[in-house]
């Protein structure tokens, strides 16, 4: 147990001393969005472009993990959906909890317990997370939340997640993902000078990540519906995780092919992350912010214990 506290200690003390430090107003609220800024555009980027460019494409990318991923998001989406529309919740908190249930917090706590648990593919995991999130599960979610707009109406669901998808494309880390492919595809050197700037930059993403955790739950509304909040919370650390690993059983059993080596946990332990951090901006226009900032603040929390347990059975 000591070994596996190791583990998730430094991750939540660094995300307790974020939320610190900002609640004794050390830091303020807008220096955690420069935090983030700096994370999501400079540091992230940086390690998504300097990990793919640097290695051969056959091991950024396992078909197996993917469609795993693919499948156990979509299944408990799926479930979640049900759930909701049979308790005769509104389509309101039916968008949301959609959105919450399968998207974990990849790019800022994922990836530091990767890199401490499997750091020789901790980037790659990271890259084809942010993959499925960002093409798949976050658009599924976001055209749900643009249905509820009246201005939506008439508007087809393809041409919704079109937009959507159109968006993502600009995102920075997308970017550097792709770029980084293009270089590893083609195997193109790097500038020394360049390669070194990126590695240092990279090391910043983690704990400039796991501070900004912390101070950016500080100020979030906490006026919601707690029982969606906490519906949502179970679904991502516990339902979601479950259904990866039976998703991996399933495969097994049927002699289907699997992700080789440290990728089955990983896949399972990528899938026990909390909800994404972003979530209570994303949740805007569905009329439940308030519900999806407690999820990110349940989840964040109870993940301590979560993941910890999850690291005793993995290990």
């Amino acid at each position: 147990m000591l070994a596996i506290l190791s583990i998730t200690f430094p991750i939540f003390a660094l995300i307790g001393l974020g939320y610190l430090l900002t609640s004794l107003k050390v830091f303020e609220s807008r220096d955690m969005a420069v935090l983030g800024k700096f994370v999501i555009l400079i540091a992230l980027p940086a390690l998504l472009f300097h990990a793919t460019a640097t290695r051969s494409f056959s091991s950024l990318v396992d078909p197996t993990f993917l469609l795993l991923l693919v499948l156990a998001a979509f299944t408990t989406q799926a479930l979640m959906w049900t759930a909701l529309r049979l308790r005769g919740v509104g389509p309101g908190r039916r968008a949301i909890g959609v959105l919450g249930a399968a998207t974990p917090n990849s790019a800022f706590l994922a990836f530091p317990i990767m890199q401490m648990v499997y750091p020789d593919q901790a980037p790659s995991i990271l890259a084809m997370c942010l993959l499925v999130e960002n093409f798949l599960l976050q658009p599924l979610g976001l055209t749900l939340i643009e249905a509820l707009n009246p201005r939506a109406a008439g508007t087809s669901a393809l041409r919704q997640i079109g937009q959507v998808a159109q968006s993502v494309l600009k995102r920075p880390f997308i970017i550097a993902i792709i770029l980084g492919t293009v270089f590893s595809v083609f195997a193109l050197p790097l500038p020394t000078g360049l390669e070194r700037a990126l590695d240092l930059l990279s090391r910043a993403a983690s704990p400039v990540a796991l501070f900004f955790i912390g101070g950016s739950l500080v100020g979030l509304p906490m006026k919601g519906n707690l029982g969606l909040a906490g519906a949502i919370a179970a679904c991502k650390l516990l339902l979601h995780p479950t259904i990866a690993f039976a998703w991996l059983s399933l495969f097994t059993l049927l002699a289907l092919p699997v992700p080789p080596g440290n990728l089955a946990p990983a896949l399972i332990l990528s899938t026990a992350m909390p909800v994404f951090g972003i979530f209570p901006i994303l949740a805007q226009g569905s009329g439940h912010e308030g519900a999806a900032a407690l999820t990110v603040t349940i989840s964040t929390a109870a993940a301590f214990i979560t993941l910890t347990t999850l690291l005793g059975i993995l290990a």
